[in-house]
């Protein structure tokens, strides 16, 4: 029997709930219950029968009916509900990333900027430096000509006045001079691959800065703090680094032949992995340094 024609039975329509169902079951089982025709009405009897059955099958399919759309409903509840909660957790989820990632990146930021400031500032300077000591080479340079110049002029002169003299003149060689870079601030400047050869750094600020693969022959750095600096691969041969500042530093790859780092204070750097050295120490003075593992070499 088909739903609505148990609906129809029972004098209902599919919005009845399963209360109205059950009320109208009651009346119609009344109504048709075979106790309620004599029995010796044979044919009525039967007839009363076969509506009861009718009307209980009715009841019992609508009542499974009722029972049904109430578990799917409950179901399709329960699923909304997770499904909003599960929305809901999602959102709250993404909004914190979107916080946390615009509070990181903006944080970020502003540091990256400050570093850069700071590195453009450093090499600047640095640059200042090279100028003014790119302009005194040439002066010193055009000073040379000009006295050499005078010099064979005067020479010309004399064996013009004197043509029979042998007295010899000796030309001048002047040698241009590297600018002293002593306490200067290049802290967290980017030096990479630079030639400083013979340059005097002493007592200078290189904290941070990047020195990796630099021209470093007979440098002195005697006192300057190079904390945290990256020395990679960096040519240090015979530099003067007495009393110099290396915490930190990594001088991985590093040549330091011949270097004197008597009281340096190599502690916390980089000079291999493991017990592994990487860092070229032939004829290096120690003297009172503190070596990386902290310890006093004497």
């Amino acid at each position: 029997m088909e739903i609505y024609q148990c609906y129809k039975l029972l004098g209902l329509t599919s919005n009845a709930t399963l209360e109205d169902v059950n009320k109208a079951y009651k009346a119609l089982a009344l109504q048709w219950h075979p106790d309620r025709i004599p029995r010796e009405n044979v044919q009525q009897q039967l007839q009363a029968q076969e509506k009861l059955k009718e009307i209980n099958h009715a009841r019992d399919s609508l009542r499974k009916a009722a029972e049904q759309k109430a578990t799917n409903s409950q179901a399709k509840h329960s699923h909304q509900t997770s499904h909003q909660t599960s929305s809901q957790t999602n959102k709250q989820y993404h909004q914190h990333q979107t916080r946390y990632q615009s509070k990181y990146q903006s944080a970020y930021q502003s540091g990256y900027k400050a570093q850069q400031q700071t590195s453009e500032r450093s090499s600047e300077r640095y640059s200042s430096y090279q100028s003014q000591s790119e302009a005194y080479q040439a002066s010193q340079t055009a000073h040379s000509h000009q006295q050499t110049s005078k010099q064979n002029n005067h020479q010309s002169d004399s064996q013009k006045s004197e043509p029979h003299s042998t007295q010899q003149y000796t030309q001048a060689s002047t040698k241009p001079q590297k600018p002293d870079l002593s306490g200067s601030d290049f802290s967290g400047a980017n030096l990479r691959e630079k030639y400083l050869e013979g340059r005097n750094l002493s007592y200078a600020n290189l904290s941070n800065a990047d020195l990796s693969d630099a021209f470093l022959h007979r440098v002195n750095f005697q006192g300057a703090n190079l904390q945290g600096a990256n020395l990679f691969r960096a040519n240090l041969f015979q530099a003067n680094l007495q009393d110099a500042d290396l915490r930190g530093a990594n001088l991985i790859g590093a040549d330091l032949s011949g270097a004197n780092l008597s009281g340096a204070n190599l502690s916390g750097a980089k000079v291999g992995f493991g017990e592994k050295i990487m860092v070229k120490l032939t004829n290096v003075n120690f003297q009172g340094a503190i070596m990386p593992n902290g310890s006093l070499y004497s």
